[in-house]
């Protein structure tokens, strides 16, 4: 999210915050389209109705409607704000539990939400991620299995069997046959392990 002044009046003068998303806030992706365009328009008829929670000077909750009152011309006001207290991990796992099940995330977003708890902790059970994002621990270990055996992963041991399997003679012609190809492999399956 890009920084957006907001002006605020504080003993009649105009005073001018930039407020950016805290990286917890970026755990979860930004709403799109139809949803970004109704909230837009409840903004701009109701107002902010849940403040926008500030945590270590950036915006830890409400990074959609701080986006949507911008949009709509909304005049914001000291109310539209609140400072969220407590520790960093407190507050990750605030954001979890409040957005995870609040917003209306597609499977594939939910997935990714999983498997990037599991890339941060990888020391934590599936139990215990499961309890953090209120899911049951089989699609927390089902995330964890497609992440040690991605199909970039799975296709490299099946290569890599088969390769065993030849002579020199055989690995030099087929090096020599499949070099680009070879080179393309390698690189999708480098960024599949780095993620």
């Amino acid at each position: 999210m890009t920084s957006v002044a907001r002006r605020e009046l504080t003993n009649g003068q105009a005073q001018t915050f930039d407020y950016v998303a805290h990286p917890l806030a970026n755990m979860f992706p930004m709403i799109e389209g139809n949803a970004l365009e109704e909230l837009k328009a409840d903004i701009k008829t109701h107002g902010i109705l849940e403040p926008i929670r500030l945590f270590q000077g950036m915006i830890l909750d409400g990074r959609n409607r701080y986006k949507a009152a911008k949009e709509c011309g909304h005049a914001f006001t000291p109310a539209d704000f609140r400072q969220w207290e407590g520790t960093i991990a407190e507050a990750e796992a605030w954001v979890i539990s409040t957005n995870f099940h609040r917003r209306q995330l597609t499977n594939v977003q939910k997935q990714q939400v999983i498997q990037d708890m599991i890339k941060k902790y990888p020391s934590l059970g599936d139990r215990e991620i499961a309890r953090q994002l209120g899911v049951a621990h089989s699609t927390v270990g089902s995330a964890r299995d497609r992440l040690s055996n991605s199909p970039e992963v799975k296709k490299f041991a099946a290569f890599k069997r088969a390769w065993d399997g030849l002579n020199d003679d055989q690995c030099k012609a087929f090096v020599k046959e499949y070099a680009s190809d070879l080179r393309l492999f390698l690189n999708e399956v480098a960024v599949a392990s780095s993620t």
